[in-house]
């Protein structure tokens, strides 16, 4: 059980534009938008260091940049140099790396914040 609650949800519902404000970015950004999902579910699971996703050389072109820029929004935005870039922009429209950029800035706060409230990183 979480410090403020038992899920996210609740913890949300102690004050209710917060959950409206999380739904909607949840719906929109987190599970939509016009970057392919399986790619920003890959990057959720690399956020949350599961060892199945964190073995970058088994993954597509588009799968290591997308993870290689996950990786730079987390921890070090000196990653993100021009060799990423490009291959970033090899792979992904401006409005992709667009909307898997926020979803991944999005999903890395939700990730924190659920650990800093004693829930696990993702359900």
């Amino acid at each position: 059980m979480g410090r403020l609650g038992a899920t996210a949800a609740e913890v949300r519902a102690l004050v209710p534009e917060a959950l409206a404000s999380w739904r909607y970015i949840q719906e929109n950004v987190i599970e939509r938008g016009v970057a392919d999902q399986r790619i920003k579910d890959l990057c959720y699971r690399y956020l949350a260091s599961d060892p199945e996703v964190t073995d970058l050389a088994r993954w597509s072109d588009p799968e290591r940049a997308a993870l290689e820029w996950a990786d730079a929004i987390a921890y070090d935005s000196d990653r993100a140099g021009d060799e990423l870039w490009a291959r970033l922009h090899a792979c992904f429209s401006e409005a992709e790396l667009v909307d898997l950029g926020c979803a991944i800035g999005f999903e890395l706060g939700q990730q924190h914040w659920r650990r800093t409230v004693g829930l696990a990183a993702r359900d």
